[in-house]
């Protein structure tokens, strides 16, 4: 066998599984971070008062008075892909195509902020997010008989990704009718994936049979910053109004490791073996480009025990090749939280995100656009204190809540080339086919608390 024929079979493994990129789960659904927005499905740009807001508007933590401790996570996640017919077998015959499933329970850490008034109208918080968590774990494998070719396969791909951001923020409260807000975040962002593919043939007319095996790692590590400004208004004693400018990841440093091993082989009519493996590694420290300004609008009409919200999220288009543009974004949220009794509150909402993925063209891309829904409860529990504190009470909000979100469109599939076993020749050969149908289900359990002091 040609000695290129194993290179070029690791190389084009590595282009089949595609290059790791920043991904949010289901390129659609971004967690909600914070109590108060995972009660309304993230609409609080107008209307929140949270410790939450240093992330989706610094501006809401102006009407702070108190100091206060929050933290919360996804305690509980099922997460279930399906990609149908996400891999594709050529044969002499005809095509066989089977669907790829993976069901994964992960824990996303989702925020921790500490918020303090440092003025009589001016609040500053440190900040801890994860907005994006993912984890893929798929096995798929197959064999059987055509009529003039036995053949297996299978494909293990584990897949990691997560981003971290923290740092200060500030939010002040000019006067009651008029709050405006900054926030400055570090960001680090790894993706880490492991795959192993094999696929084997045999012409059963001419005895010639051939396989090929290829294991991959790749790892990218990027750093960066992101800015927020914001602002609330509330021009009326029911209406308010809310601005936030996002930067988007401001790219500074990444380093991209990635390795790959490929043996193939086999034995020809009258019992001739060939074989060969090679090695791939490519280590680079390009920067990837930084991602477009976001603009986060609300509005809220707000009432004697609560208020209803309605934000909408558009971000521009990016123009680039080799996986580096996007489309433009939009989001649609809108939620509600109603104080039931003094010490309950409840919330709920439902969000929409439109995907950012130009085409799925690599295996596992994924172009899914997002539809989900939220609801959840707070207990407020105040602990009066001695005369001799400096504050009357400690309250408690130990907060619940529940999101559902279905995510639908399209993902890169990966092809087997079984077709020219009758050649003593022919190899078998892994690339990348046309789109097709996925969808993602996700469903959190969001478990968070507060201390106000």
């Amino acid at each position: 066998m040609r000695r290129s024929a194993a290179r070029w079979a690791a190389a084009t493994l590595m282009a089949a599984l595609g290059a790791p990129r920043p991904a949010r789960a289901g390129d659609g659904d971004v967690p909600t971070l914070g109590n108060e927005a995972a009660m309304s499905a993230g609409a609080v740009v107008a209307a929140g008062r949270g410790v939450g807001m240093a992330w989706y508007n610094p501006a809401g933590l102006g009407a702070n008075t108190r100091a206060r401790i929050e933290t919360s996570s996804d305690a509980f996640v099922l997460r279930l892909h399906r990609v149908d017919g996400g891999i594709v077998t050529g044969l002499p015959d005809a095509e066989r195509a089977s669907d790829i499933r993976s069901r994964e329970i992960v824990i996303i850490p989702g925020a921790t902020v500490w918020a303090f008034r440092v003025a009589p109208r001016v609040s500053l918080a440190l900040s801890l997010f994860v907005p994006s968590f993912d984890e893929i774990d798929m096995d798929a494998r197959r064999q059987g008989d055509a009529p003039s070719v036995a053949y297996g396969q299978q494909l293990r791909v584990q897949h990691s990704q997560r981003r971290y951001e923290a740092g200060p923020s500030v939010g002040w409260e000019i006067t009651p009718e008029l709050r405006i807000g900054a926030s400055a975040f570090v960001v680090y962002d790894r993706v880490a994936r492991s795959s192993r593919a094999w696929a084997w043939g045999l012409d059963l007319a001419d005895e010639n049979e051939r396989f090929v095996q290829t294991d991959v790692s790749e790892s990218v590590r990027s750093w960066g910053a992101e800015l927020v400004a914001g602002v609330q208004w509330t021009p009326t004693p029911y209406l308010e109004l809310g601005l936030a400018l996002r930067s988007g990841q401001l790219w500074i440093a990444q380093t991209t490791e990635r390795t790959a091993i490929a043996t193939n082989g086999g034995t020809t009519t009258g019992g001739v073996e060939t074989g060969d493996i090679d090695f791939v590694a490519l280590d680079s420290g390009v920067v990837r480009p930084h991602d477009p300004l976001e603009l986060d609008v609300g509005v809220a009409w707000r009432f004697a025990r609560g208020w209803v919200a309605a934000d909408g999220i558009a971000a521009p288009a990016r123009r680039g090749g080799n996986d580096e543009g996007r489309r433009a974004r939009w989001g649609l949220r809108v939620g509600t939280r109603v104080a039931v009794s003094k010490t309950l509150v409840l919330g709920a909402g439902v969000y929409a995100n439109r995907s950012t993925t130009v085409v799925a063209d690599d295996f596992l891309d994924f172009d899914l656009d997002t539809w989900g829904a939220t609801f959840g409860g707070e207990l407020r529990r105040p602990v009066r204190l001695g005369r001799g504190e400096r504050a009357r009470t400690i309250v408690f909000t130990p907060t619940a809540a529940v999101r559902y979100a279905l995510s639908i469109g399209r993902a890169g599939r990966m092809r087997f080339d079984l077709t020219n076993l009758d050649s003593g020749q022919g190899d078998v050969i892994i690339t990348t086919g046309a789109p097709v149908a996925a969808r993602v289900h996700d469903l959190a359990l969001h478990l968070g608390t507060g201390v106000e002091f």
